[in-house]
């Protein structure tokens, strides 16, 4: 696996998790529609957020994962994708958050005088 793999997959899983939260929202009525989709839409801003900072896009994360998983507690559905959401989450803003390795060059290989 390379590198940038490693880096976005976690990202490409939160964000389909998220898309989830959105489809409950549609389906939903009332007070968890709205938790639906605004927590869809923080746990997106969360992995945007990642770029700048960590503890920030962690704050978002759990601001968009908890709300509709305790609002629903009696669902499993809805819980289950929250924890999904904070463990995948979790790797992803970590990876985002750290600055990329950058390839050797061939001057960082030869022997200095």
């Amino acid at each position: 696996m390379n590198e940038t793999l490693r880096r976005t997959w976690p990202s490409v899983l939160v964000a389909v998790v998220a898309l989830l939260y959105v489809w409950i929202g549609l389906t939903a009525h009332g007070r968890d529609r709205i938790l639906g989709l605004a927590g869809g839409a923080v746990v997106l801003a969360a992995l945007v957020a990642a770029h700048r900072t960590v503890p920030g896009a962690m704050v978002l994360l759990a601001a968009g994962a908890l709300p509709l998983a305790v609002t629903t507690w009696w669902s499993i559905a809805t819980p289950v994708l929250a924890v999904l959401v904070l463990l995948l989450g979790w790797f992803a803003i970590r990876s985002l958050g750290r600055p990329q390795r950058d390839a050797v060059s061939v001057t960082d290989l030869e022997p200095r005088p």
